[in-house]
């Protein structure tokens, strides 16, 4: 779904008299509603929860391997007329033996029977065992997986919502810088009319308004896609009216003070990526317990309970009903699939191997991404500082130089070279304040906040 985001952000292009018109009755939203909706609406969190309910199925389904297996059977049959038989033999009474022919009662013609038969492990090689550590490791890494999406969605939504942000920003800025340059074109026409300026200063002045008008549509598009991103990440329709709570955050953003092996630290310990990662190794040695369980014999407590009419354990045959039962002991194991076991194991131990170093990679990764954060986080506070300073200088400047163009001591150009700093000096100054924002977040996801 993401990806499709960035399939329809040119769509904005061509949409902008659609956000204007619609700006007095958009929807505006804060950062915690956005990251709500956001949560409410992705298809990939989405899925990832279904895939956590599947793996907690799973382990209930192997779980119900404990149980004894119970079945119950009935059958009705009609069988075919069969002659009655005999048997003749010689019997001896003390005397001369005589023969005696003894006659069979013909088989009754129908047979029903009922039978419920039980059968219990009670030695399957740690199979089952193994079988559930597999099925909870598998259901954790799900869970792992489903933690991930959540930060990673968190961020995008957060980077959306500050860049719409910034592009309001400055478009403030700009607005500002447009009215200046539109208020010291009035004037420099006046002073021309008075003889007190020439045409190269109404040029000029000319010149900084439309530079100023072409920087004002240039924000515009940005702020449309930017628009444009938020309002597709949140579920909401790629054209729908959308405005954000807050253009400039109120909270402050300061250097980070843990240290970088302490963020680390904390980042082993919480990210959900490393948390699936020995999951996954986990699911791998049990793994190699279940295929290892092959090796060895299964035993199987058995026993049954049978009414039948007629009952084929009971002689002579009667037409009614007889209960009987039997119960046993069951062992089996299959020789013949030494080699596949074998194999089987083989296949296991290479996985667990894989999912090891799997693991080491996915924690120096989250390792480099804890430090890449930190180092840009630490980087942007230090600009922003710097930043406020050269604002504040460069305000101070343009009052001096203002003062002096009133007083007709200061040229025009440098009247205009003033505002114009000052508008670059506050672009960069919200610039810097919002790559700290998203700087901020960038760690907060590094560290699985």
């Amino acid at each position: 779904m993401r990806a499709s985001i960035f399939a329809v952000l040119a769509l904005a292009l061509c949409a902008g008299p659609s956000f204007s018109a619609a700006a007095d009755g958009a929807r505006v939203v804060d950062l915690e509603e956005c990251i709500r909706l956001g949560f409410a609406y992705d298809a990939g969190l989405r899925s990832d929860e279904l895939e956590t309910r599947i793996a907690d199925a799973r382990l209930r389904e192997i779980q119900g391997q404990y149980f004894p297996s119970v079945s119950l059977q009935g059958g009705y049959s009609r069988l075919s007329d069969v002659a009655a038989g005999s048997m003749t033999s010689n019997v001896s009474l003390g005397g001369p033996p005589v023969p005696v022919t003894i006659t069979f009662p013909p088989p009754l013609d129908n047979s029903t029977s009922v039978r419920i038969s039980l059968q219990q492990p009670l030695f399957t090689g740690k199979r089952i065992a193994a079988s559930i550590r597999q099925a909870e490791a598998l259901r954790d890494s799900s869970r792992g997986d489903l933690g991930s999406s959540r930060l990673d969605l968190r961020y995008s939504i957060t980077q959306a919502y500050w860049s719409l942000a910034r592009a309001k920003t400055q478009r403030q800025a700009i607005d500002q810088s447009v009215a200046q340059a539109e208020s010291h074109l009035g004037d420099a026409r006046k002073l021309l009319d008075q003889g007190m300026a020439t045409n190269n200063d109404v040029l000029q002045a000319q010149i900084r308004l439309e530079d100023a008008r072409i920087e004002l549509s240039s924000l515009e598009s940005v702020r449309d896609m930017a628009r444009v991103r938020l309002a597709l990440l949140i579920g909401l329709p790629w054209d729908a009216a959308l405005d954000i709570a807050e253009d400039t955050p109120s909270q402050s953003v300061e250097p980070p003070r843990e240290s970088v092996a302490d963020l680390v630290a904390r980042a082993m310990a919480k990210r959900p990526e490393i948390q699936a990662a020995r999951s996954r190794v986990t699911a791998q040695e049990a793994s190699v317990e279940v295929a290892r369980s092959g090796l060895f014999p299964s035993v199987f407590l058995t026993g049954d309970y049978t009414v039948a009419d007629p009952n084929q354990r009971v002689f002579p045959q009667s037409d009614q009903f007889t209960p009987s039962w039997s119960i046993g002991i069951l062992a089996s194991i299959d020789l013949g699939r030494y080699p596949q076991v074998l194999a089987q194991e083989e296949q296991a131990s290479n996985k667990l191997t894989q999912a090891r170093e799997s693991s080491r990679k996915i924690a120096d990764a989250v390792a480099e991404e804890v430090i890449r954060a930190y180092l840009s986080l630490r980087e942007a506070a230090g600009r922003l500082a710097l930043l406020h300073q050269e604002t504040a200088q460069a305000e101070e400047n343009d009052r001096v130089t203002q003062e002096r163009y009133r007083q007709d001591i200061a040229l025009s150009s440098e009247s205009l070279d003033a505002q114009t700093l000052v508008v670059r000096a506050r672009l960069r100054e919200d610039g810097a304040l919002f790559d700290c924002l998203v700087a901020k977040a960038a760690l907060d996801k590094a560290v699985g906040e």
